[in-house]
């Protein structure tokens, strides 16, 4: 999920991968975010969801499950899911070339499509931040970090997910990361939601929802529509629609739509 350590890990990444001691530069990088946790609250809570989004994905991820990762970025989530089920159909989608790009290369057993998810097929305009192409999205967010302002606006495919996918295809598991348009990724997926019924892992919260004039609301209608129940990933829910209304402005941003 978006992430405010996102440019570190991809600075660790490189310097593993020149150095070919990747499992020596993870844990590094684990032990510098465990020591600025213990001064930042927000980071606290993205080092917690990150623990929780890895046990969420290990009990909805069979070996041979399928999930279709929806703004997959540098592929932290793929990663899981492809060591969690690795005889699954996996889809990933990615509109940013060099990332897709990336993505190709490093995941040859997924189909990674260079396009983004909405509710309406076609093309649209959307924006690259270049120094933290995690913030990126169909709208340019207005709380981008200080040092991450320079963007490039470049045109993309945008798909609606139940007209691009194979009829036959079953996820499991579904994650959503894209800087507010979730609303709109979920309803061009409706259809598949409510067939598949699977673990929607996304986020949601003031700052990118807003921008799209959805409300955290109709997000519940859709998902409690579905048979979906949301939690946080502390733990804390099921949501009801007062709720996940009231967490809106919260600093609780990641959530875990589950099966009844």
């Amino acid at each position: 999920m978006t992430s405010p350590t996102a440019k570190l890990r991809g600075l660790a990444r490189d310097a593993a991968v020149k150095s070919g001691r990747e499992e020596q530069a993870r844990a590094l990088l684990g032990r510098v975010r465990e020591a600025r946790s213990a001064f930042d609250p927000a980071s606290r809570r993205e080092l917690r969801d990150e623990h929780a989004m890895r046990v969420a994905l290990a009990a909805a991820l069979r070996p041979d499950s399928n999930a279709i990762d929806v703004g997959a970025n540098e592929g932290a989530t793929l990663e899981l899911i492809t060591r969690l089920a690795p005889a699954g159909r996996h889809i990933a989608y990615e509109p940013l070339p060099a990332l897709h790009a990336a993505l190709v290369e490093r995941f040859p057993t997924v189909e990674v499509r260079r396009a983004a998810l909405s509710d309406e097929a076609g093309s649209a305009e959307f924006t690259h931040v270049l120094d933290a192409p995690a913030y990126s999205g169909l709208r340019e967010r207005r709380d981008l970090p200080a040092d991450a302002r320079e963007v490039e606006r470049i045109e993309v495919d945008v798909q609606r997910l139940d007209d691009a996918l194979d009829p036959d295809h079953l996820p499991a598991l579904i994650k959503i990361d894209v800087e507010g348009a979730e609303l709109h990724a979920m309803r061009g997926a409706a259809a598949t939601i409510e067939r598949a019924r699977p673990y929607v892992l996304f986020e949601h919260g003031l700052g990118g929802a807003d921008l799209y004039g959805s409300r955290p609301g109709e997000v519940f209608d859709l998902l409690a529509g579905a048979g979906l129940r949301i939690f946080d990933l502390e733990g804390d829910g099921p949501y009801t629609r007062d709720g996940f209304e009231a967490v809106f402005a919260e600093p609780i941003w990641n959530f875990l739509a589950v099966p009844s």
